[in-house]
């Protein structure tokens, strides 16, 4: 089958491709609003990158972009590289294609010939770019595709082997000798029959980042930002959709004076994928402080609807309690556990452009109106990590009784200083339940260094 005739297949045949236009033109648009540094290296390819959680913190000293496509072939990927991959002029692209080619039916010996389309077209634009070919590693559900995967892996190592621009990273190797496909070693590295659970992105990373790092140095240079949180102030973040069915912008400001940042361009029931940022972020005085949010881990998004909370309470709450913000949320299934939860919506983001001078406490507040006992975990990761749970959602919870969510407590973990580049990660995890939320976020700024428990604060209605 030649190249155009697999092309003209995956345009044709693949619903997925429609749905990636909805994806990648988002990203276009953030990228225009919110320019990402030219020449840093791009993670391009199918589910495995884009839900690689972990991806941000294991390449936190470079500028990445995550743009990942879950069940992209090289057929449904290709439309899509101007925009997703050359549109960033990187020096350098990781490259994960071609397990679900051969899944759907395509031989070993045309994903050899879609792959030098693909790295073609990056070539004739961007004649220097070099690109790190991820091997297709041996999976637990995909046994019978093996002899074509050795066949795609030969043919690409071989064109690697005449072109110097292009590395063939050895995976299928690491599975092997973990005892593909039935030793524990290897099935213990799979959250499901295909996907890696976060140990086996940490074997990932251990094999990659070498092969990166001998070609390419870290490249990221802290710039100090003069407009960035000082401390004592504040920034207030809203997560949720903005269409009317499910969730409203927060007015800036506030009805407490209190300007606030809320995740713009999506609507109830979209994912919020891997890879999309947002800059200009304010603090409360509404002031730009040159803070960025870059989403590590999809989400899913909804609220009014479907259980967000009505008519908090200040003295509960105290500023968290904005109709706007605590109506709608993202929400998370991730719980790295293997035939348990669906971890397809793996919850985390980054925030940058902090002060590593500075320490930051974070207040999260996440809640739905269901029955079902739900718990959520906050992870928040800078030069060391705390972690705080706060129960979203049961039976008779809310303070009235009447509402089932969570309608009175936060999260809460302190004094995390940033990484050297002025990053924070955050990771939400499902700890009990179906779904792990986040409703709204505070950030202060601080330059308090004692080490201070993470906890749950909340207040009770007679108080």
């Amino acid at each position: 089958m030649s190249v155009y005739a697999l092309l003209l297949l995956g345009l044709l045949t693949s619903c997925a491709h429609v749905q990636y236009d909805s994806q990648v033109s988002r990203w276009v648009a953030q990228d225009a609003a919110d320019p990402l540094p030219a020449g840093g290296i791009v993670f391009a390819g199918s589910s495995s990158i884009r839900r690689w959680e972990g991806l941000a913190l294991s390449f936190a000293d470079y500028n990445i972009a995550q743009r990942g496509l879950g069940g992209a072939t090289f057929s449904t990927y290709l439309p899509h590289v101007d925009d997703a991959i050359i549109s960033l002029s990187p020096r350098a692209v990781v490259l994960w294609l071609g397990t679900n080619d051969i899944a759907s039916g395509v031989s070993g010996d045309d994903v050899v010939i879609a792959f030098n389309e693909f790295t073609g077209i990056i070539h004739k634009k961007l004649p220097s770019t070099t690109v790190f070919y991820l091997g297709i590693m041996p999976t637990p559900g995909r046994q019978e595709n093996r002899d074509q995967e050795d066949i795609a892996n030969a043919g690409i190592a071989s064109v690697a082997a005449g072109d110097e621009r292009i590395h063939y990273i050895d995976l299928p190797a690491v599975f092997d000798d973990l005892g593909a496909y039935s030793g524990a070693g290897f099935m213990n590295k799979f959250v499901d029959s295909i996907h890696l659970n976060r140990d086996g992105y940490r074997l990932w990373r251990s094999v990659i980042r070498p092969e990166v790092a001998a070609a390419f140095p870290p490249d990221k240079v802290h710039a100090e930002t003069p407009t960035s949180l000082k401390a004592g102030e504040r920034l207030l973040f809203d997560f949720g959709p903005i269409n009317p069915d499910d969730g409203d912008p927060t007015d800036r400001p506030d009805v407490n004076g209190n300007h606030w940042n809320y995740w713009v361009g999506n609507a109830g029931g979209v994912r919020v994928i891997a890879g999309e940022h947002q800059g200009g972020l304010v603090n409360t005085d509404g002031a730009d402080t040159g803070m960025r949010i870059t989403i590590t881990g999809d989400f899913g998004s909804n609220g009014k609807l479907h259980g967000g909370l009505f008519a908090p309470d200040t003295n509960l709450l105290g500023d968290l309690a904005v109709e706007s913000a605590t109506v709608d949320f993202f929400f998370s299934t991730a719980d790295d556990l293997r035939g348990k939860g669906d971890d397809d919506l793996s919850g985390g983001f980054m925030i940058d452009g902090l002060d590593p001078g500075l320490t930051y406490s974070f207040k999260f507040f996440g809640s739905r109106n269901t029955a079902e006992t739900q718990i959520t975990e906050y992870k928040v990761i800078g030069t060391k990590s705390q972690s705080a749970r706060l129960e979203t959602s049961r039976g008779g919870i809310g303070t009235t009784g009447a509402y089932n969510g969570n309608s009175n407590q936060v999260a809460q973990v302190f004094n995390i200083r940033p990484d050297i580049n002025g990053q924070v990660f955050v990771d939400l995890n499902l700890v009990k339940g179906s779904y792990a939320y986040i409703n709204a976020m505070e950030i202060v700024a601080t330059s308090d260094t004692r080490p201070i428990s993470p906890g749950v604060v909340g207040r009770s209605p007679s108080k």
